[in-house]
């Protein structure tokens, strides 16, 4: 996955770990992928590149490995409403961070609620070239960003040495098509609904190479896929006293001129 794990505004917000980075990897030996696993992982991105309008919840956990090499684990709630392809609405709750995020047709806000303070920035592409841009732009990200990417496939399947079938398992009570495969830094998981809709379901990453292995889970606890949307949805209006402030572009390193350019 493309995305970092972090996520801020200006100095805001504490460090959180998100929906992965799979770093570019040496190319090598074509990856073993199951014929069944793809299949189905094809399917699935074919129903996410549907333009949907949809409200959703998901339940994460994140472990922080402690000094002592204690995995500590943190949980939050994600509120989502989204309109593909270009706004969503993203509403976090939970033990490190509590912040709101509103993009429209042409702006992203992002709010913390803890500080009462928001920051915005122009944002007229799709979901997508948003993602890109915050995080090129000013090192931010989202939990879920990957998950909200419409080529979920690609997110997921480019840098896989293997993919495995694993069969019919149930994840949060609910019978799914369990898949894993393995990435130069991360191992994951995934279960996909069964029947007509195959849609994600719950999703793993351990980061193999951080020390502790700490993991990363969510679990889609709801999808209401709805017809229309309140007209404001999208719309930020900054509360009482909150405080705008800038984001803060990231300082990229000044690029080495070799002697044959000096």
């Amino acid at each position: 996955m493309k995305y970092m794990l972090r996520t801020g505004m200006a100095s805001l917000f504490l460090v959180i770990v998100a929906v992965g980075t799979c770093r570019a990897q040496t190319k090598a030996a074509a990856p073993a992928i199951d014929p069944q696993a793809e299949k189905i992982m094809r399917a699935m991105n074919a129903e996410k590149q549907k333009d949907i309008r949809a409200n959703l919840e998901v339940v994460d956990t994140m472990d922080v490995v402690a000094e002592t090499g204690q995995k500590i684990q943190y949980c939050h709630v994600r509120k989502l409403v989204v309109s593909e392809p270009k706004r969503f609405w993203i509403e976090s709750t939970g033990d490190i961070t509590n912040t709101t995020m509103w993009k429209d047709d042409a702006t992203l806000t992002l709010l913390d609620r803890s500080a009462n303070a928001y920051a915005q920035t122009a944002a007229p592409g799709t979901i997508d070239e948003t993602m890109d841009m915050l995080l090129d732009t000013y090192g931010v990200t989202t939990p879920l960003a990957d998950l909200l990417s419409n080529d979920l496939y690609d997110v997921l399947m480019k840098n896989v040495k293997m993919c495995r079938y694993l069969g019919l398992h149930y994840a949060d009570g609910v019978k799914c098509q369990h898949i894993a495969a393995t990435q130069q830094d991360i191992d994951w998981q995934i279960w996909i609904d069964t029947g007509d809709t195959p849609r994600l379901h719950k999703f793993i990453i351990t980061y193999k190479r951080k020390p502790g292995a700490p993991q990363y889970t969510a679990v889609l606890k709801s999808f209401n896929a709805v017809s229309q949307l309140p007209g404001d949805t999208f719309t930020f209006r900054p509360p009482e006293g909150a405080r705008k402030i800038p984001f803060i572009p990231v300082q990229k390193p000044a690029k080495k001129v070799s002697a044959k350019e000096q």
